[in-house]
């Protein structure tokens, strides 16, 4: 090892060729390694979306959902399957059990599965929509436009845009919302159908025989080759109005004009969006896995400006949520940390050793932060907020190892060794310790790579990167640094200069008498720290709290809104506006931006607070600027918001939710009551949340089982659907056209898909006696109205139906104040522990999900990972030592630096997270470093003394 050692120290053009190399490649792979918010990570979720026009929840339950449902659950690899049955939508979500099995295969057996499916009501015409839940699928910015000029013509100019985003470099998706596709509607006369005799399905078969384009073959000649083909698409859409209906020799034509009104217009509105208080149509935009965010998001709004200076009067494009600044503020907190580390470690240095030590040591920094950005792709690990967390971290671990092989040259230097022999023997005394707080502090991070859960998915590049960080800084330590501290130095010491840390010698001389002092009274100095740490730790057990991701720092909202039920969709949005007009009210320095889907909470392709749509919906997404420049945190922030739409509307209409960063896990509190007894269910759910309820610091309880708007039901009379020659299919086929309508064809104008809806006449549609009166015809062509084989019930239905593993559940959440006495864990542990299911609720189960679920596995993988990394460090401890009880000296630290911890974070009054966490995990391998250096120290001191 020596004549390794020798070898780069008498090298000193080697060596300098090695430090600038890693610094150009370094800066080379910054221009061009991908930036990110996260580390490319699939969540292992599957979605299954279907629609089913027209249906009610439990229509899209019993025909839909459990068809599918019965046919995945044989699916093996599933963790966890829950579902939404909602009006006109099926949404089945589906966890993948990712441990030591084939993703792609699971994913692959679900397509079959959903597949296999084919005896879905006819209404279902397009096929079951299935997702994957990616953290490439994650929006990076939304993009709005909008404008007073007519609708058809902002979305022309919406659909060109749309084709100019999707053509952007790096750009994977882009999902619109608030927008409306161009619509035909054929609004069909109740009168004019009575009159003529002429049902539904007769005015739908004539349309659909004419709007034909087929090929027919083709023919040759000696000198061309033709194909035939029959066109008789609409050319233009009042075409459609010529369409003969019925046709004999003797009588009158009957044309579609002669039945409907025909009105170009655009499909029926289900959402509205706006963007900083303004009607929009929205743009999500989502990336490539292989795309730097940051540039992205600039080409993004580099076209945003280009396309202002072009578009008509009136008409304007803005932008919100752009998740590149999350990446751009780590990078300027690593690199500020990175500056300020320099410099401290250069002066604190330069106090102890020389000016050129310092700065070589110091530049270690600088060297290990450029060959981990050359390296770490290669590991297919890049820039994001984990990575960059590791590194903030190991900054302050990467020049412990140089600072103890430049002291002990220094020592050598002073003792009278060659420039090259101080190197060699500097470096060689102390390379086993060096070597020892290397693969210690390795240890400590090491286990993550085997965390499970959520968590595990994006926790492995962390310990990845502190790795890499440590073994580079190790090989710049033993190879680079000893020549740059001993290169051009003369091979005799200069007498002048033996002294010149005579000042520190009053210090030591002082410390020398207080560690004789300490010695002398060590069991009562012992005792004094036990204490202490007794102390410390009760204090924690009584008072800290341990939150996953602490919402204090965080950048960004939600606000979700639920008016009363059959609430319209224009006076949904005109309570928004309220609370935009509150958000605009916010200084300047706090709000960046904000949108608002109405009618929905699903965001427009974002994670669904609630699938589905409904028209008392509303979901608010607001984007503050970075915590560094504001007074308030988003809790504060929230809080007066909160105080004031409570007093507008009410706390269970408009609830907050802060998203504290980190990677999906859902609300803090989620507890889902499974049971197939509606009854039983049901009453469980009032108890759970009136408890809920009188907790202390327990806000925003939700509960996804509440009655959905009126519903007319239709209670068919069997005996006389027989004798009139009619089935409950056809009556609910012809309802659901007369109201909801059906695209029965569709033609390409221009640049979109234009479809043809049949439906009743609005003012048919809108009478409250019409559904009696609708004509149904039965097998023989004979129109019979509806109140002849039918009686109505109306009242309020539900307003959706949720699965839990194939069984119906009820799934209530809730948020916690931010001083709160209770934990996500202790406020769903606290509501578990009250109910005996078994005795007073037989048949009912809780399942616990979201932040609670998270926590107790995070907290049971960080205390084996703790754990695995104790065991572990003591091993190495014990080859180093070649003893069993040096090492638990050493490790005794661990506990002891704990103290200061619960301190600082006490003196802040700031819970404990996860985060956190990982930062006394980086304090395990400091302390056992300084530990251990300082116990080897020791034992070469003792060698050959009495004492």
């Amino acid at each position: 090892m020596k004549a390794l050692l020798r070898y780069f120290a008498q090298r000193h053009l080697l060596v300098n060729l090695m430090t600038v190399t890693i610094l150009m490649l370094g800066a080379i792979s910054l221009t061009s390694i991908k930036r990110d918010q996260f580390p490319t990570v699939d969540i292992g979720e599957v979605i299954v979306t279907t629609r089913y026009p027209g249906a009610s929840p439990e229509d899209v339950e019993l025909n839909v959902t459990n068809k599918l449902e019965s046919e995945i659950q044989n699916v093996a690899g599933i963790d966890i399957m829950t579902s939404y049955s909602l009006e006109n939508i099926s949404v089945i979500n589906i966890t993948l059990d990712t441990e030591g099995a084939d993703i792609d295969e699971i994913k692959r057996d679900i397509r079959d599965a959903v597949g296999r499916v084919t005896n879905l009501p006819v209404e279902v015409t397009d096929a079951p929509a299935i997702f994957e839940i990616k953290t490439e699928n994650f929006e990076i910015i939304r993009v709005g436009m909008g404008g007073d000029i007519p609708y058809g013509e902002l979305a022309a100019l919406a659909r060109q845009f749309e084709d100019k985003l999707k053509n952007i470099k790096g750009v994977s998706g882009v999902f619109k919302a608030g927008y409306l596709a161009r619509e035909i509607k054929i609004e069909v006369s109740g009168e004019a159908m009575e009159k003529y005799q002429i049902p539904l399905h007769e005015i739908m078969g004539a349309i659909q025989a004419r709007n034909i384009r087929a090929t027919g073959g083709s023919f040759e000649s000696y000198t061309s080759d033709k194909s035939i083909v029959t066109l008789a698409q609409f050319r233009r859409p009042e075409e459609v109005g010529d369409v003969i209906v019925r046709s004999t020799f003797e009588g009158p034509r009957i044309l579609i004009k002669d039945l409907a009104t025909i009105r170009d217009g655009f499909e029926p509105e289900k959402t509205r969006f706006r963007m900083n208080g303004k009607s929009v149509i929205g743009f999500t935009i989502t990336k490539q896995a292989s795309a730097d965010v940051i540039r992205l998001v600039e080409s993004i709004k580099d076209l945003v400006e280009a396309e202002r200076a072009n578009l008509p009067p009136g008409v304007e494009l803005d932008y919100s949520a752009d998740e590149s600044r999350f990446v751009r503020s780590m990078l300027d907190i690593m690199a500020t940390n990175g500056l300020i580390g320099l410099v401290l470690v250069i002066s604190v240095l330069f106090i102890f050793l020389d000016l050129r030590t310092a700065f070589w040591v110091a530049m270690g920094i600088p060297l290990t932060l450029m060959a981990v950005f050359t390296l770490s792709p290669f590991l297919n690990a890049y820039i994001d907020m984990l990575t960059l967390l590791g590194l903030i971290i190991v900054l302050g671990l990467v020049v412990d190892d140089a600072i103890v092989i430049a002291e002990n040259i220094s020592t050598r230097r002073e003792l009278g060794d060659s420039p090259v022999d101080a190197a060699v023997n500097g470096t060689y005394e102390v390379l086993r310790p060096v070597f020892a707080t290397v693969i210690t502090t390795s240890l400590a991070f090491g286990p993550f790579f085997f965390m499970t859960g959520i968590m595990g998915k994006f926790m492995w590049v962390f310990p990845l990167i502190i790795i890499l960080a440590l073994a580079v800084s190790f090989f710049e330590a033993l190879t680079i640094l000893p020549a740059h501290i001993t290169g051009g130095r003369r091979n005799k010491i200069n007498p002048e200069k033996t002294g010149q840390r005579t000042w520190f010698l009053p210090i030591r001389s002082r410390f020398e008498a207080m560690m004789m002092v300490v010695l002398r009274f060590r069991y009562l100095v012992i005792a004094i720290f036990v204490s202490l740490l007794v102390g410390a730790f009760s204090y924690a057990d009584r008072h800290m709290q341990f939150i996953l991701f602490p919402g204090d720092i965080a950048d960004q909202f939600s606000v979700v809104v639920e008016l009363q039920t059959g609430t319209s969709l224009r006076a949904t949005e005109d309570e928004v506006r309220r609370i935009e007009n509150l958000l605009s009210a916010l200084p300047a320095e706090e709000l960046d931006s904000y949108w608002s889907v109405i009618g929905s909470q699903t965001g427009g392709g974002g994670p669904p607070f609630s699938p589905g749509e409904s028209e008392n919906w509303a979901l608010m997404s607001v984007t503050l600027t970075p915590y560094n420049n504001r007074q308030r945190s988003a809790s504060q922030i929230v809080d007066a918001l909160r105080a004031r739409t409570d007093a507008l509307f009410g706390p269970q209409v408009v609830r907050y939710f802060v998203d504290a960063g980190g990677p999906p896990i859902g609300s803090p509190i989620t507890l889902r009551i499974v049971g197939n007894d509606d009854v039983q269910r049901r009453a469980l759910t009032d108890s759970v949340v009136a408890f809920l309820a009188s907790m202390e610091g327990i806000t925003e309880i939700n509960r996804d089982d509440k009655l959905g708007k009126e519903q007319v039901s239709i209670i068919p009379d069997h005996v006389r659907l027989s004798q009139l020659g009619l089935t409950v299919a056809d009556i609910a086929r012809n309802v659901r056209i007369a109201y909801d309508g059906e695209v029965i064809t569709k033609v390409r104008y221009g640049d979109e898909d234009v479809g043809f809806r049949i439906l009743m006449e609005a003012s048919t549609r809108h009478r409250p006696d019409y559904l009696g009166n609708l004509k149904i015809p039965n097998r023989q062509g004979r129109l019979i109205s509806l109140k002849e084989v039918a009686d109505f019930e109306i009242g309020p239905g539900p307003s959706s139906f949720y699965h839990y593993a194939g069984d119906r559940a009820v799934r209530v959440t809730a948020d916690l104040e931010k001083d709160s006495p209770y934990t996500p864990l202790a406020a769903t542990q606290a509501v578990v522990n009250q109910f005996n299911l078994v005795q007073d609720w037989p048949g009912m189960r809780f399942v616990v999900g979201g932040e609670a679920q998270e926590t107790a596995e995070s907290m049971v993988a960080l205390g084996i990972a703790m754990a695995m990394s104790a065991v572990g460090i003591y091993l190495v401890l014990v080859l180093l030592f070649n003893s069993m009880t040096q090492p638990i000296l050493v490790m005794f630290a661990i506990p002891f630096g704990l103290i200061g911890i619960i301190a600082a974070f006490s003196l802040h009054n700031e819970p404990l997270g996860f985060l956190a966490m990982m930062g006394v995990i980086g304090m395990m391998g400091v302390v056992v470093n300084d530990s251990l250096i300082l116990v080897n120290h020791i034992n070469t001191h003792r060698v050959g003394t009495k004492d």
